[in-house]
């Protein structure tokens, strides 16, 4: 048969040899000569040599790989050719999805070298499938190591990341470890210098743009760095400051000597997008690096922020509904309008719809309310809510949730020692056959047994936690309650503090033609 063949290589780690990014790798070099030597060899057409460099097996956005399956989708190629089944991917999802399904309705052959994988060949197609999800595991496993060194080195104060904040740069000496830039430290001294004496953001951001002060991505890009920022809209953004970047240096603690970091990690080895952590998880380990913001000026800027909520200017507490009620038509923030009686001795405030507040009149909730009256309302529906749920809320013995969860993790472990357990066996069982130590059918048998046993677990231990984040999520949320109500019989007076313990959010309607208007609690618990 005449092929239109295309070549697949990839290599996820670069090659130390490379004397630059651009540089192909030795390896890469080796793939194309040994599958183009192949191809001669059975004189067989190549139509393109795809390549992908420094990405994963389980990356399913690989551009070379999009492109060549594109390429097979229309026609063009009808073989496709790699080093292994691995350079394809290590994903047993894709493998069985082009291997098994479209290169079939295509009429596309896949045939790998070294492990003589070869679509035309009906008998080894069980053998394809437990390749790919040994694969697959040995990328879940490389994964989980990798994130454990990362968190081990975070632990003890080293730096994980690629780029350096600004400010400072990588050690030459170790790579984990930080050194001031001292041109950059000076700028980032002026920034919080003008934010403690009343800076606003944007204040910040055009002395800075006046005076022609490189922004961070500029800077790195004249320092020869590779960093790259995405967020940025065009090429003259890329030099300019923005409010953005100011916000984020003011909140970096790394500027005090702090080392902040695991404050994001990705949803998995597959998913590469990243979810945030929360604050009280980061991982902060002191005096690892030389401050460039001395505490004194640090609590200052950290001070400034709380000041900007609003707060009572009479004794300086924070508005029992401050950030608490929208719009319920349009769902922005209702604002507030300060007045004051004719002798100005006493202070009243209104709420209003953001949209009115700002000129934008694009809500039709446009009048105002008085905040007195709201607080009068809310302090009644808290009382009537205290009554209620202290009448009809049973409480449950939260010490036998905790002996649920302890036996039904207990159950999870066993089984966790059982997968473990036979991944290895399978491993084996595979690397057994490769060394023609067992025949394939030995192989089959065994790796057929053992899976479906692995697969059987996964999912009850898929099931038991989620019975677990069940049973968590219940306890919790009586044990908030059973404090709350403990705390509270009659509620005298509406502070911030009862504010928070109750209310999540209020949302204000429209004023009806009866002059009445719908407001309406969204309640803790």
């Amino acid at each position: 048969m005449n092929y239109s063949v295309a070549i697949y290589v990839r290599l996820s780690n670069e090659d130390r040899n490379k004397q630059n990014r651009f540089d192909e790798s030795e390896s890469i070099q080796n793939q194309k000569s040994m599958l183009a030597t192949y191809c001669q060899e059975r004189n067989w057409n190549i139509y393109d040599i795809y390549c992908d460099e420094d990405y994963s097996g389980t990356d399913n956005n690989r551009p070379e790989f999009k492109r060549m399956i594109e390429a097979c989708k229309s026609g063009n190629v009808n073989l496709v050719l790699c080093k292994s089944q691995s350079r394809f991917s290590r994903d047993a999802v894709v493998i069985e999805t082009y291997l098994h399904d479209k290169f079939v309705e295509w009429g596309v052959r896949f045939k790998s070298i070294v492990d003589n994988v070869d679509t035309a060949d009906k008998s080894n197609k069980k053998s394809r499938q437990v390749n790919a999800m040994v694969n697959e595991w040995y990328v879940e496993e490389t994964s989980e190591n990798i994130r454990r060194i990362l968190q081990h080195k975070r632990e003890q104060g080293q730096f994980t990341g690629s780029f350096a904040p600004y400010g400072y740069s990588i050690d030459p000496k170790n790579k984990n470890h930080l050194i001031t830039d001292n041109e950059a430290a000076e700028v980032v001294k002026m920034i919080f210098d003008m934010y403690v004496n009343g800076y606003s953001y944007r204040k910040i951001v055009v002395e800075l743009n006046e005076k022609c002060i490189p922004n961070p991505t500029l800077y790195k890009a004249m320092h020869d760095s590779k960093f790259y920022n995405h967020n940025a809209k065009n090429s003259t953004d890329r030099g300019l400051w923005t409010i953005s970047t100011i916000y984020t240096m003011l909140r970096n603690e790394t500027y005090t000597g702090t080392l902040v970091q695991g404050k994001s990690h990705s949803v998995s080895y597959k998913n590469k997008k990243r979810k945030k952590v929360s604050p009280d998880d980061w991982i902060r380990v002191y005096n690892t690096h030389e401050a460039i913001i001395d505490k004194d000026v640090w609590e200052q800027v950290q001070g400034r922020f709380k000041s900007r909520t609003r707060v009572n200017r009479t004794t300086s507490e924070l508005s029992p509904l401050s950030g608490k009620v929208k719009c319920a038509v349009c769902s922005r923030p209702m604002k507030r309008n300060i007045y004051y009686n004719k002798a100005r001795t006493k202070q009243y405030y209104n709420l209003q719809c953001a949209s009115c507040k700002v000129g934008a009149m694009n809500c039709n909730n446009t009048k105002s309310m008085s905040g007195l009256q709201l607080e009068e309302f809310l302090l009644q529906q808290i009382n009537i809510h205290i009554r209620k749920y202290c009448n009809t809320y049973k409480l449950t013995l939260i010490d036998k949730h905790q002996e649920k969860i302890d036996l039904l993790q207990k159950t999870i472990d066993g089984f966790q020692e059982q997968i473990s357990d036979k991944e290895n066996k399978v491993t084996k069982t595979y690397e057994d056959y490769l060394d023609t130590k067992i025949s394939f059918e030995q192989y089959e048998m065994i790796s057929k047994r053992f899976t479906a046993d692995i697969a059987d677990m996964k999912s009850k231990c898929s099931k038991l936690q989620e019975q677990i984040k069940t049973i968590e999520n219940n306890k919790i949320q009586e044990e908030n309650s059973k404090a709350i109500i403990e705390k509270y019989s009659f509620v005298k007076m509406l502070t911030r503090e009862v504010a928070e313990d109750f209310i999540e959010q209020i949302y204000i309607g429209e004023v009806q033609a009866d002059n009445k208007r719908e407001i309406t609690i969204d309640w803790k618990f």
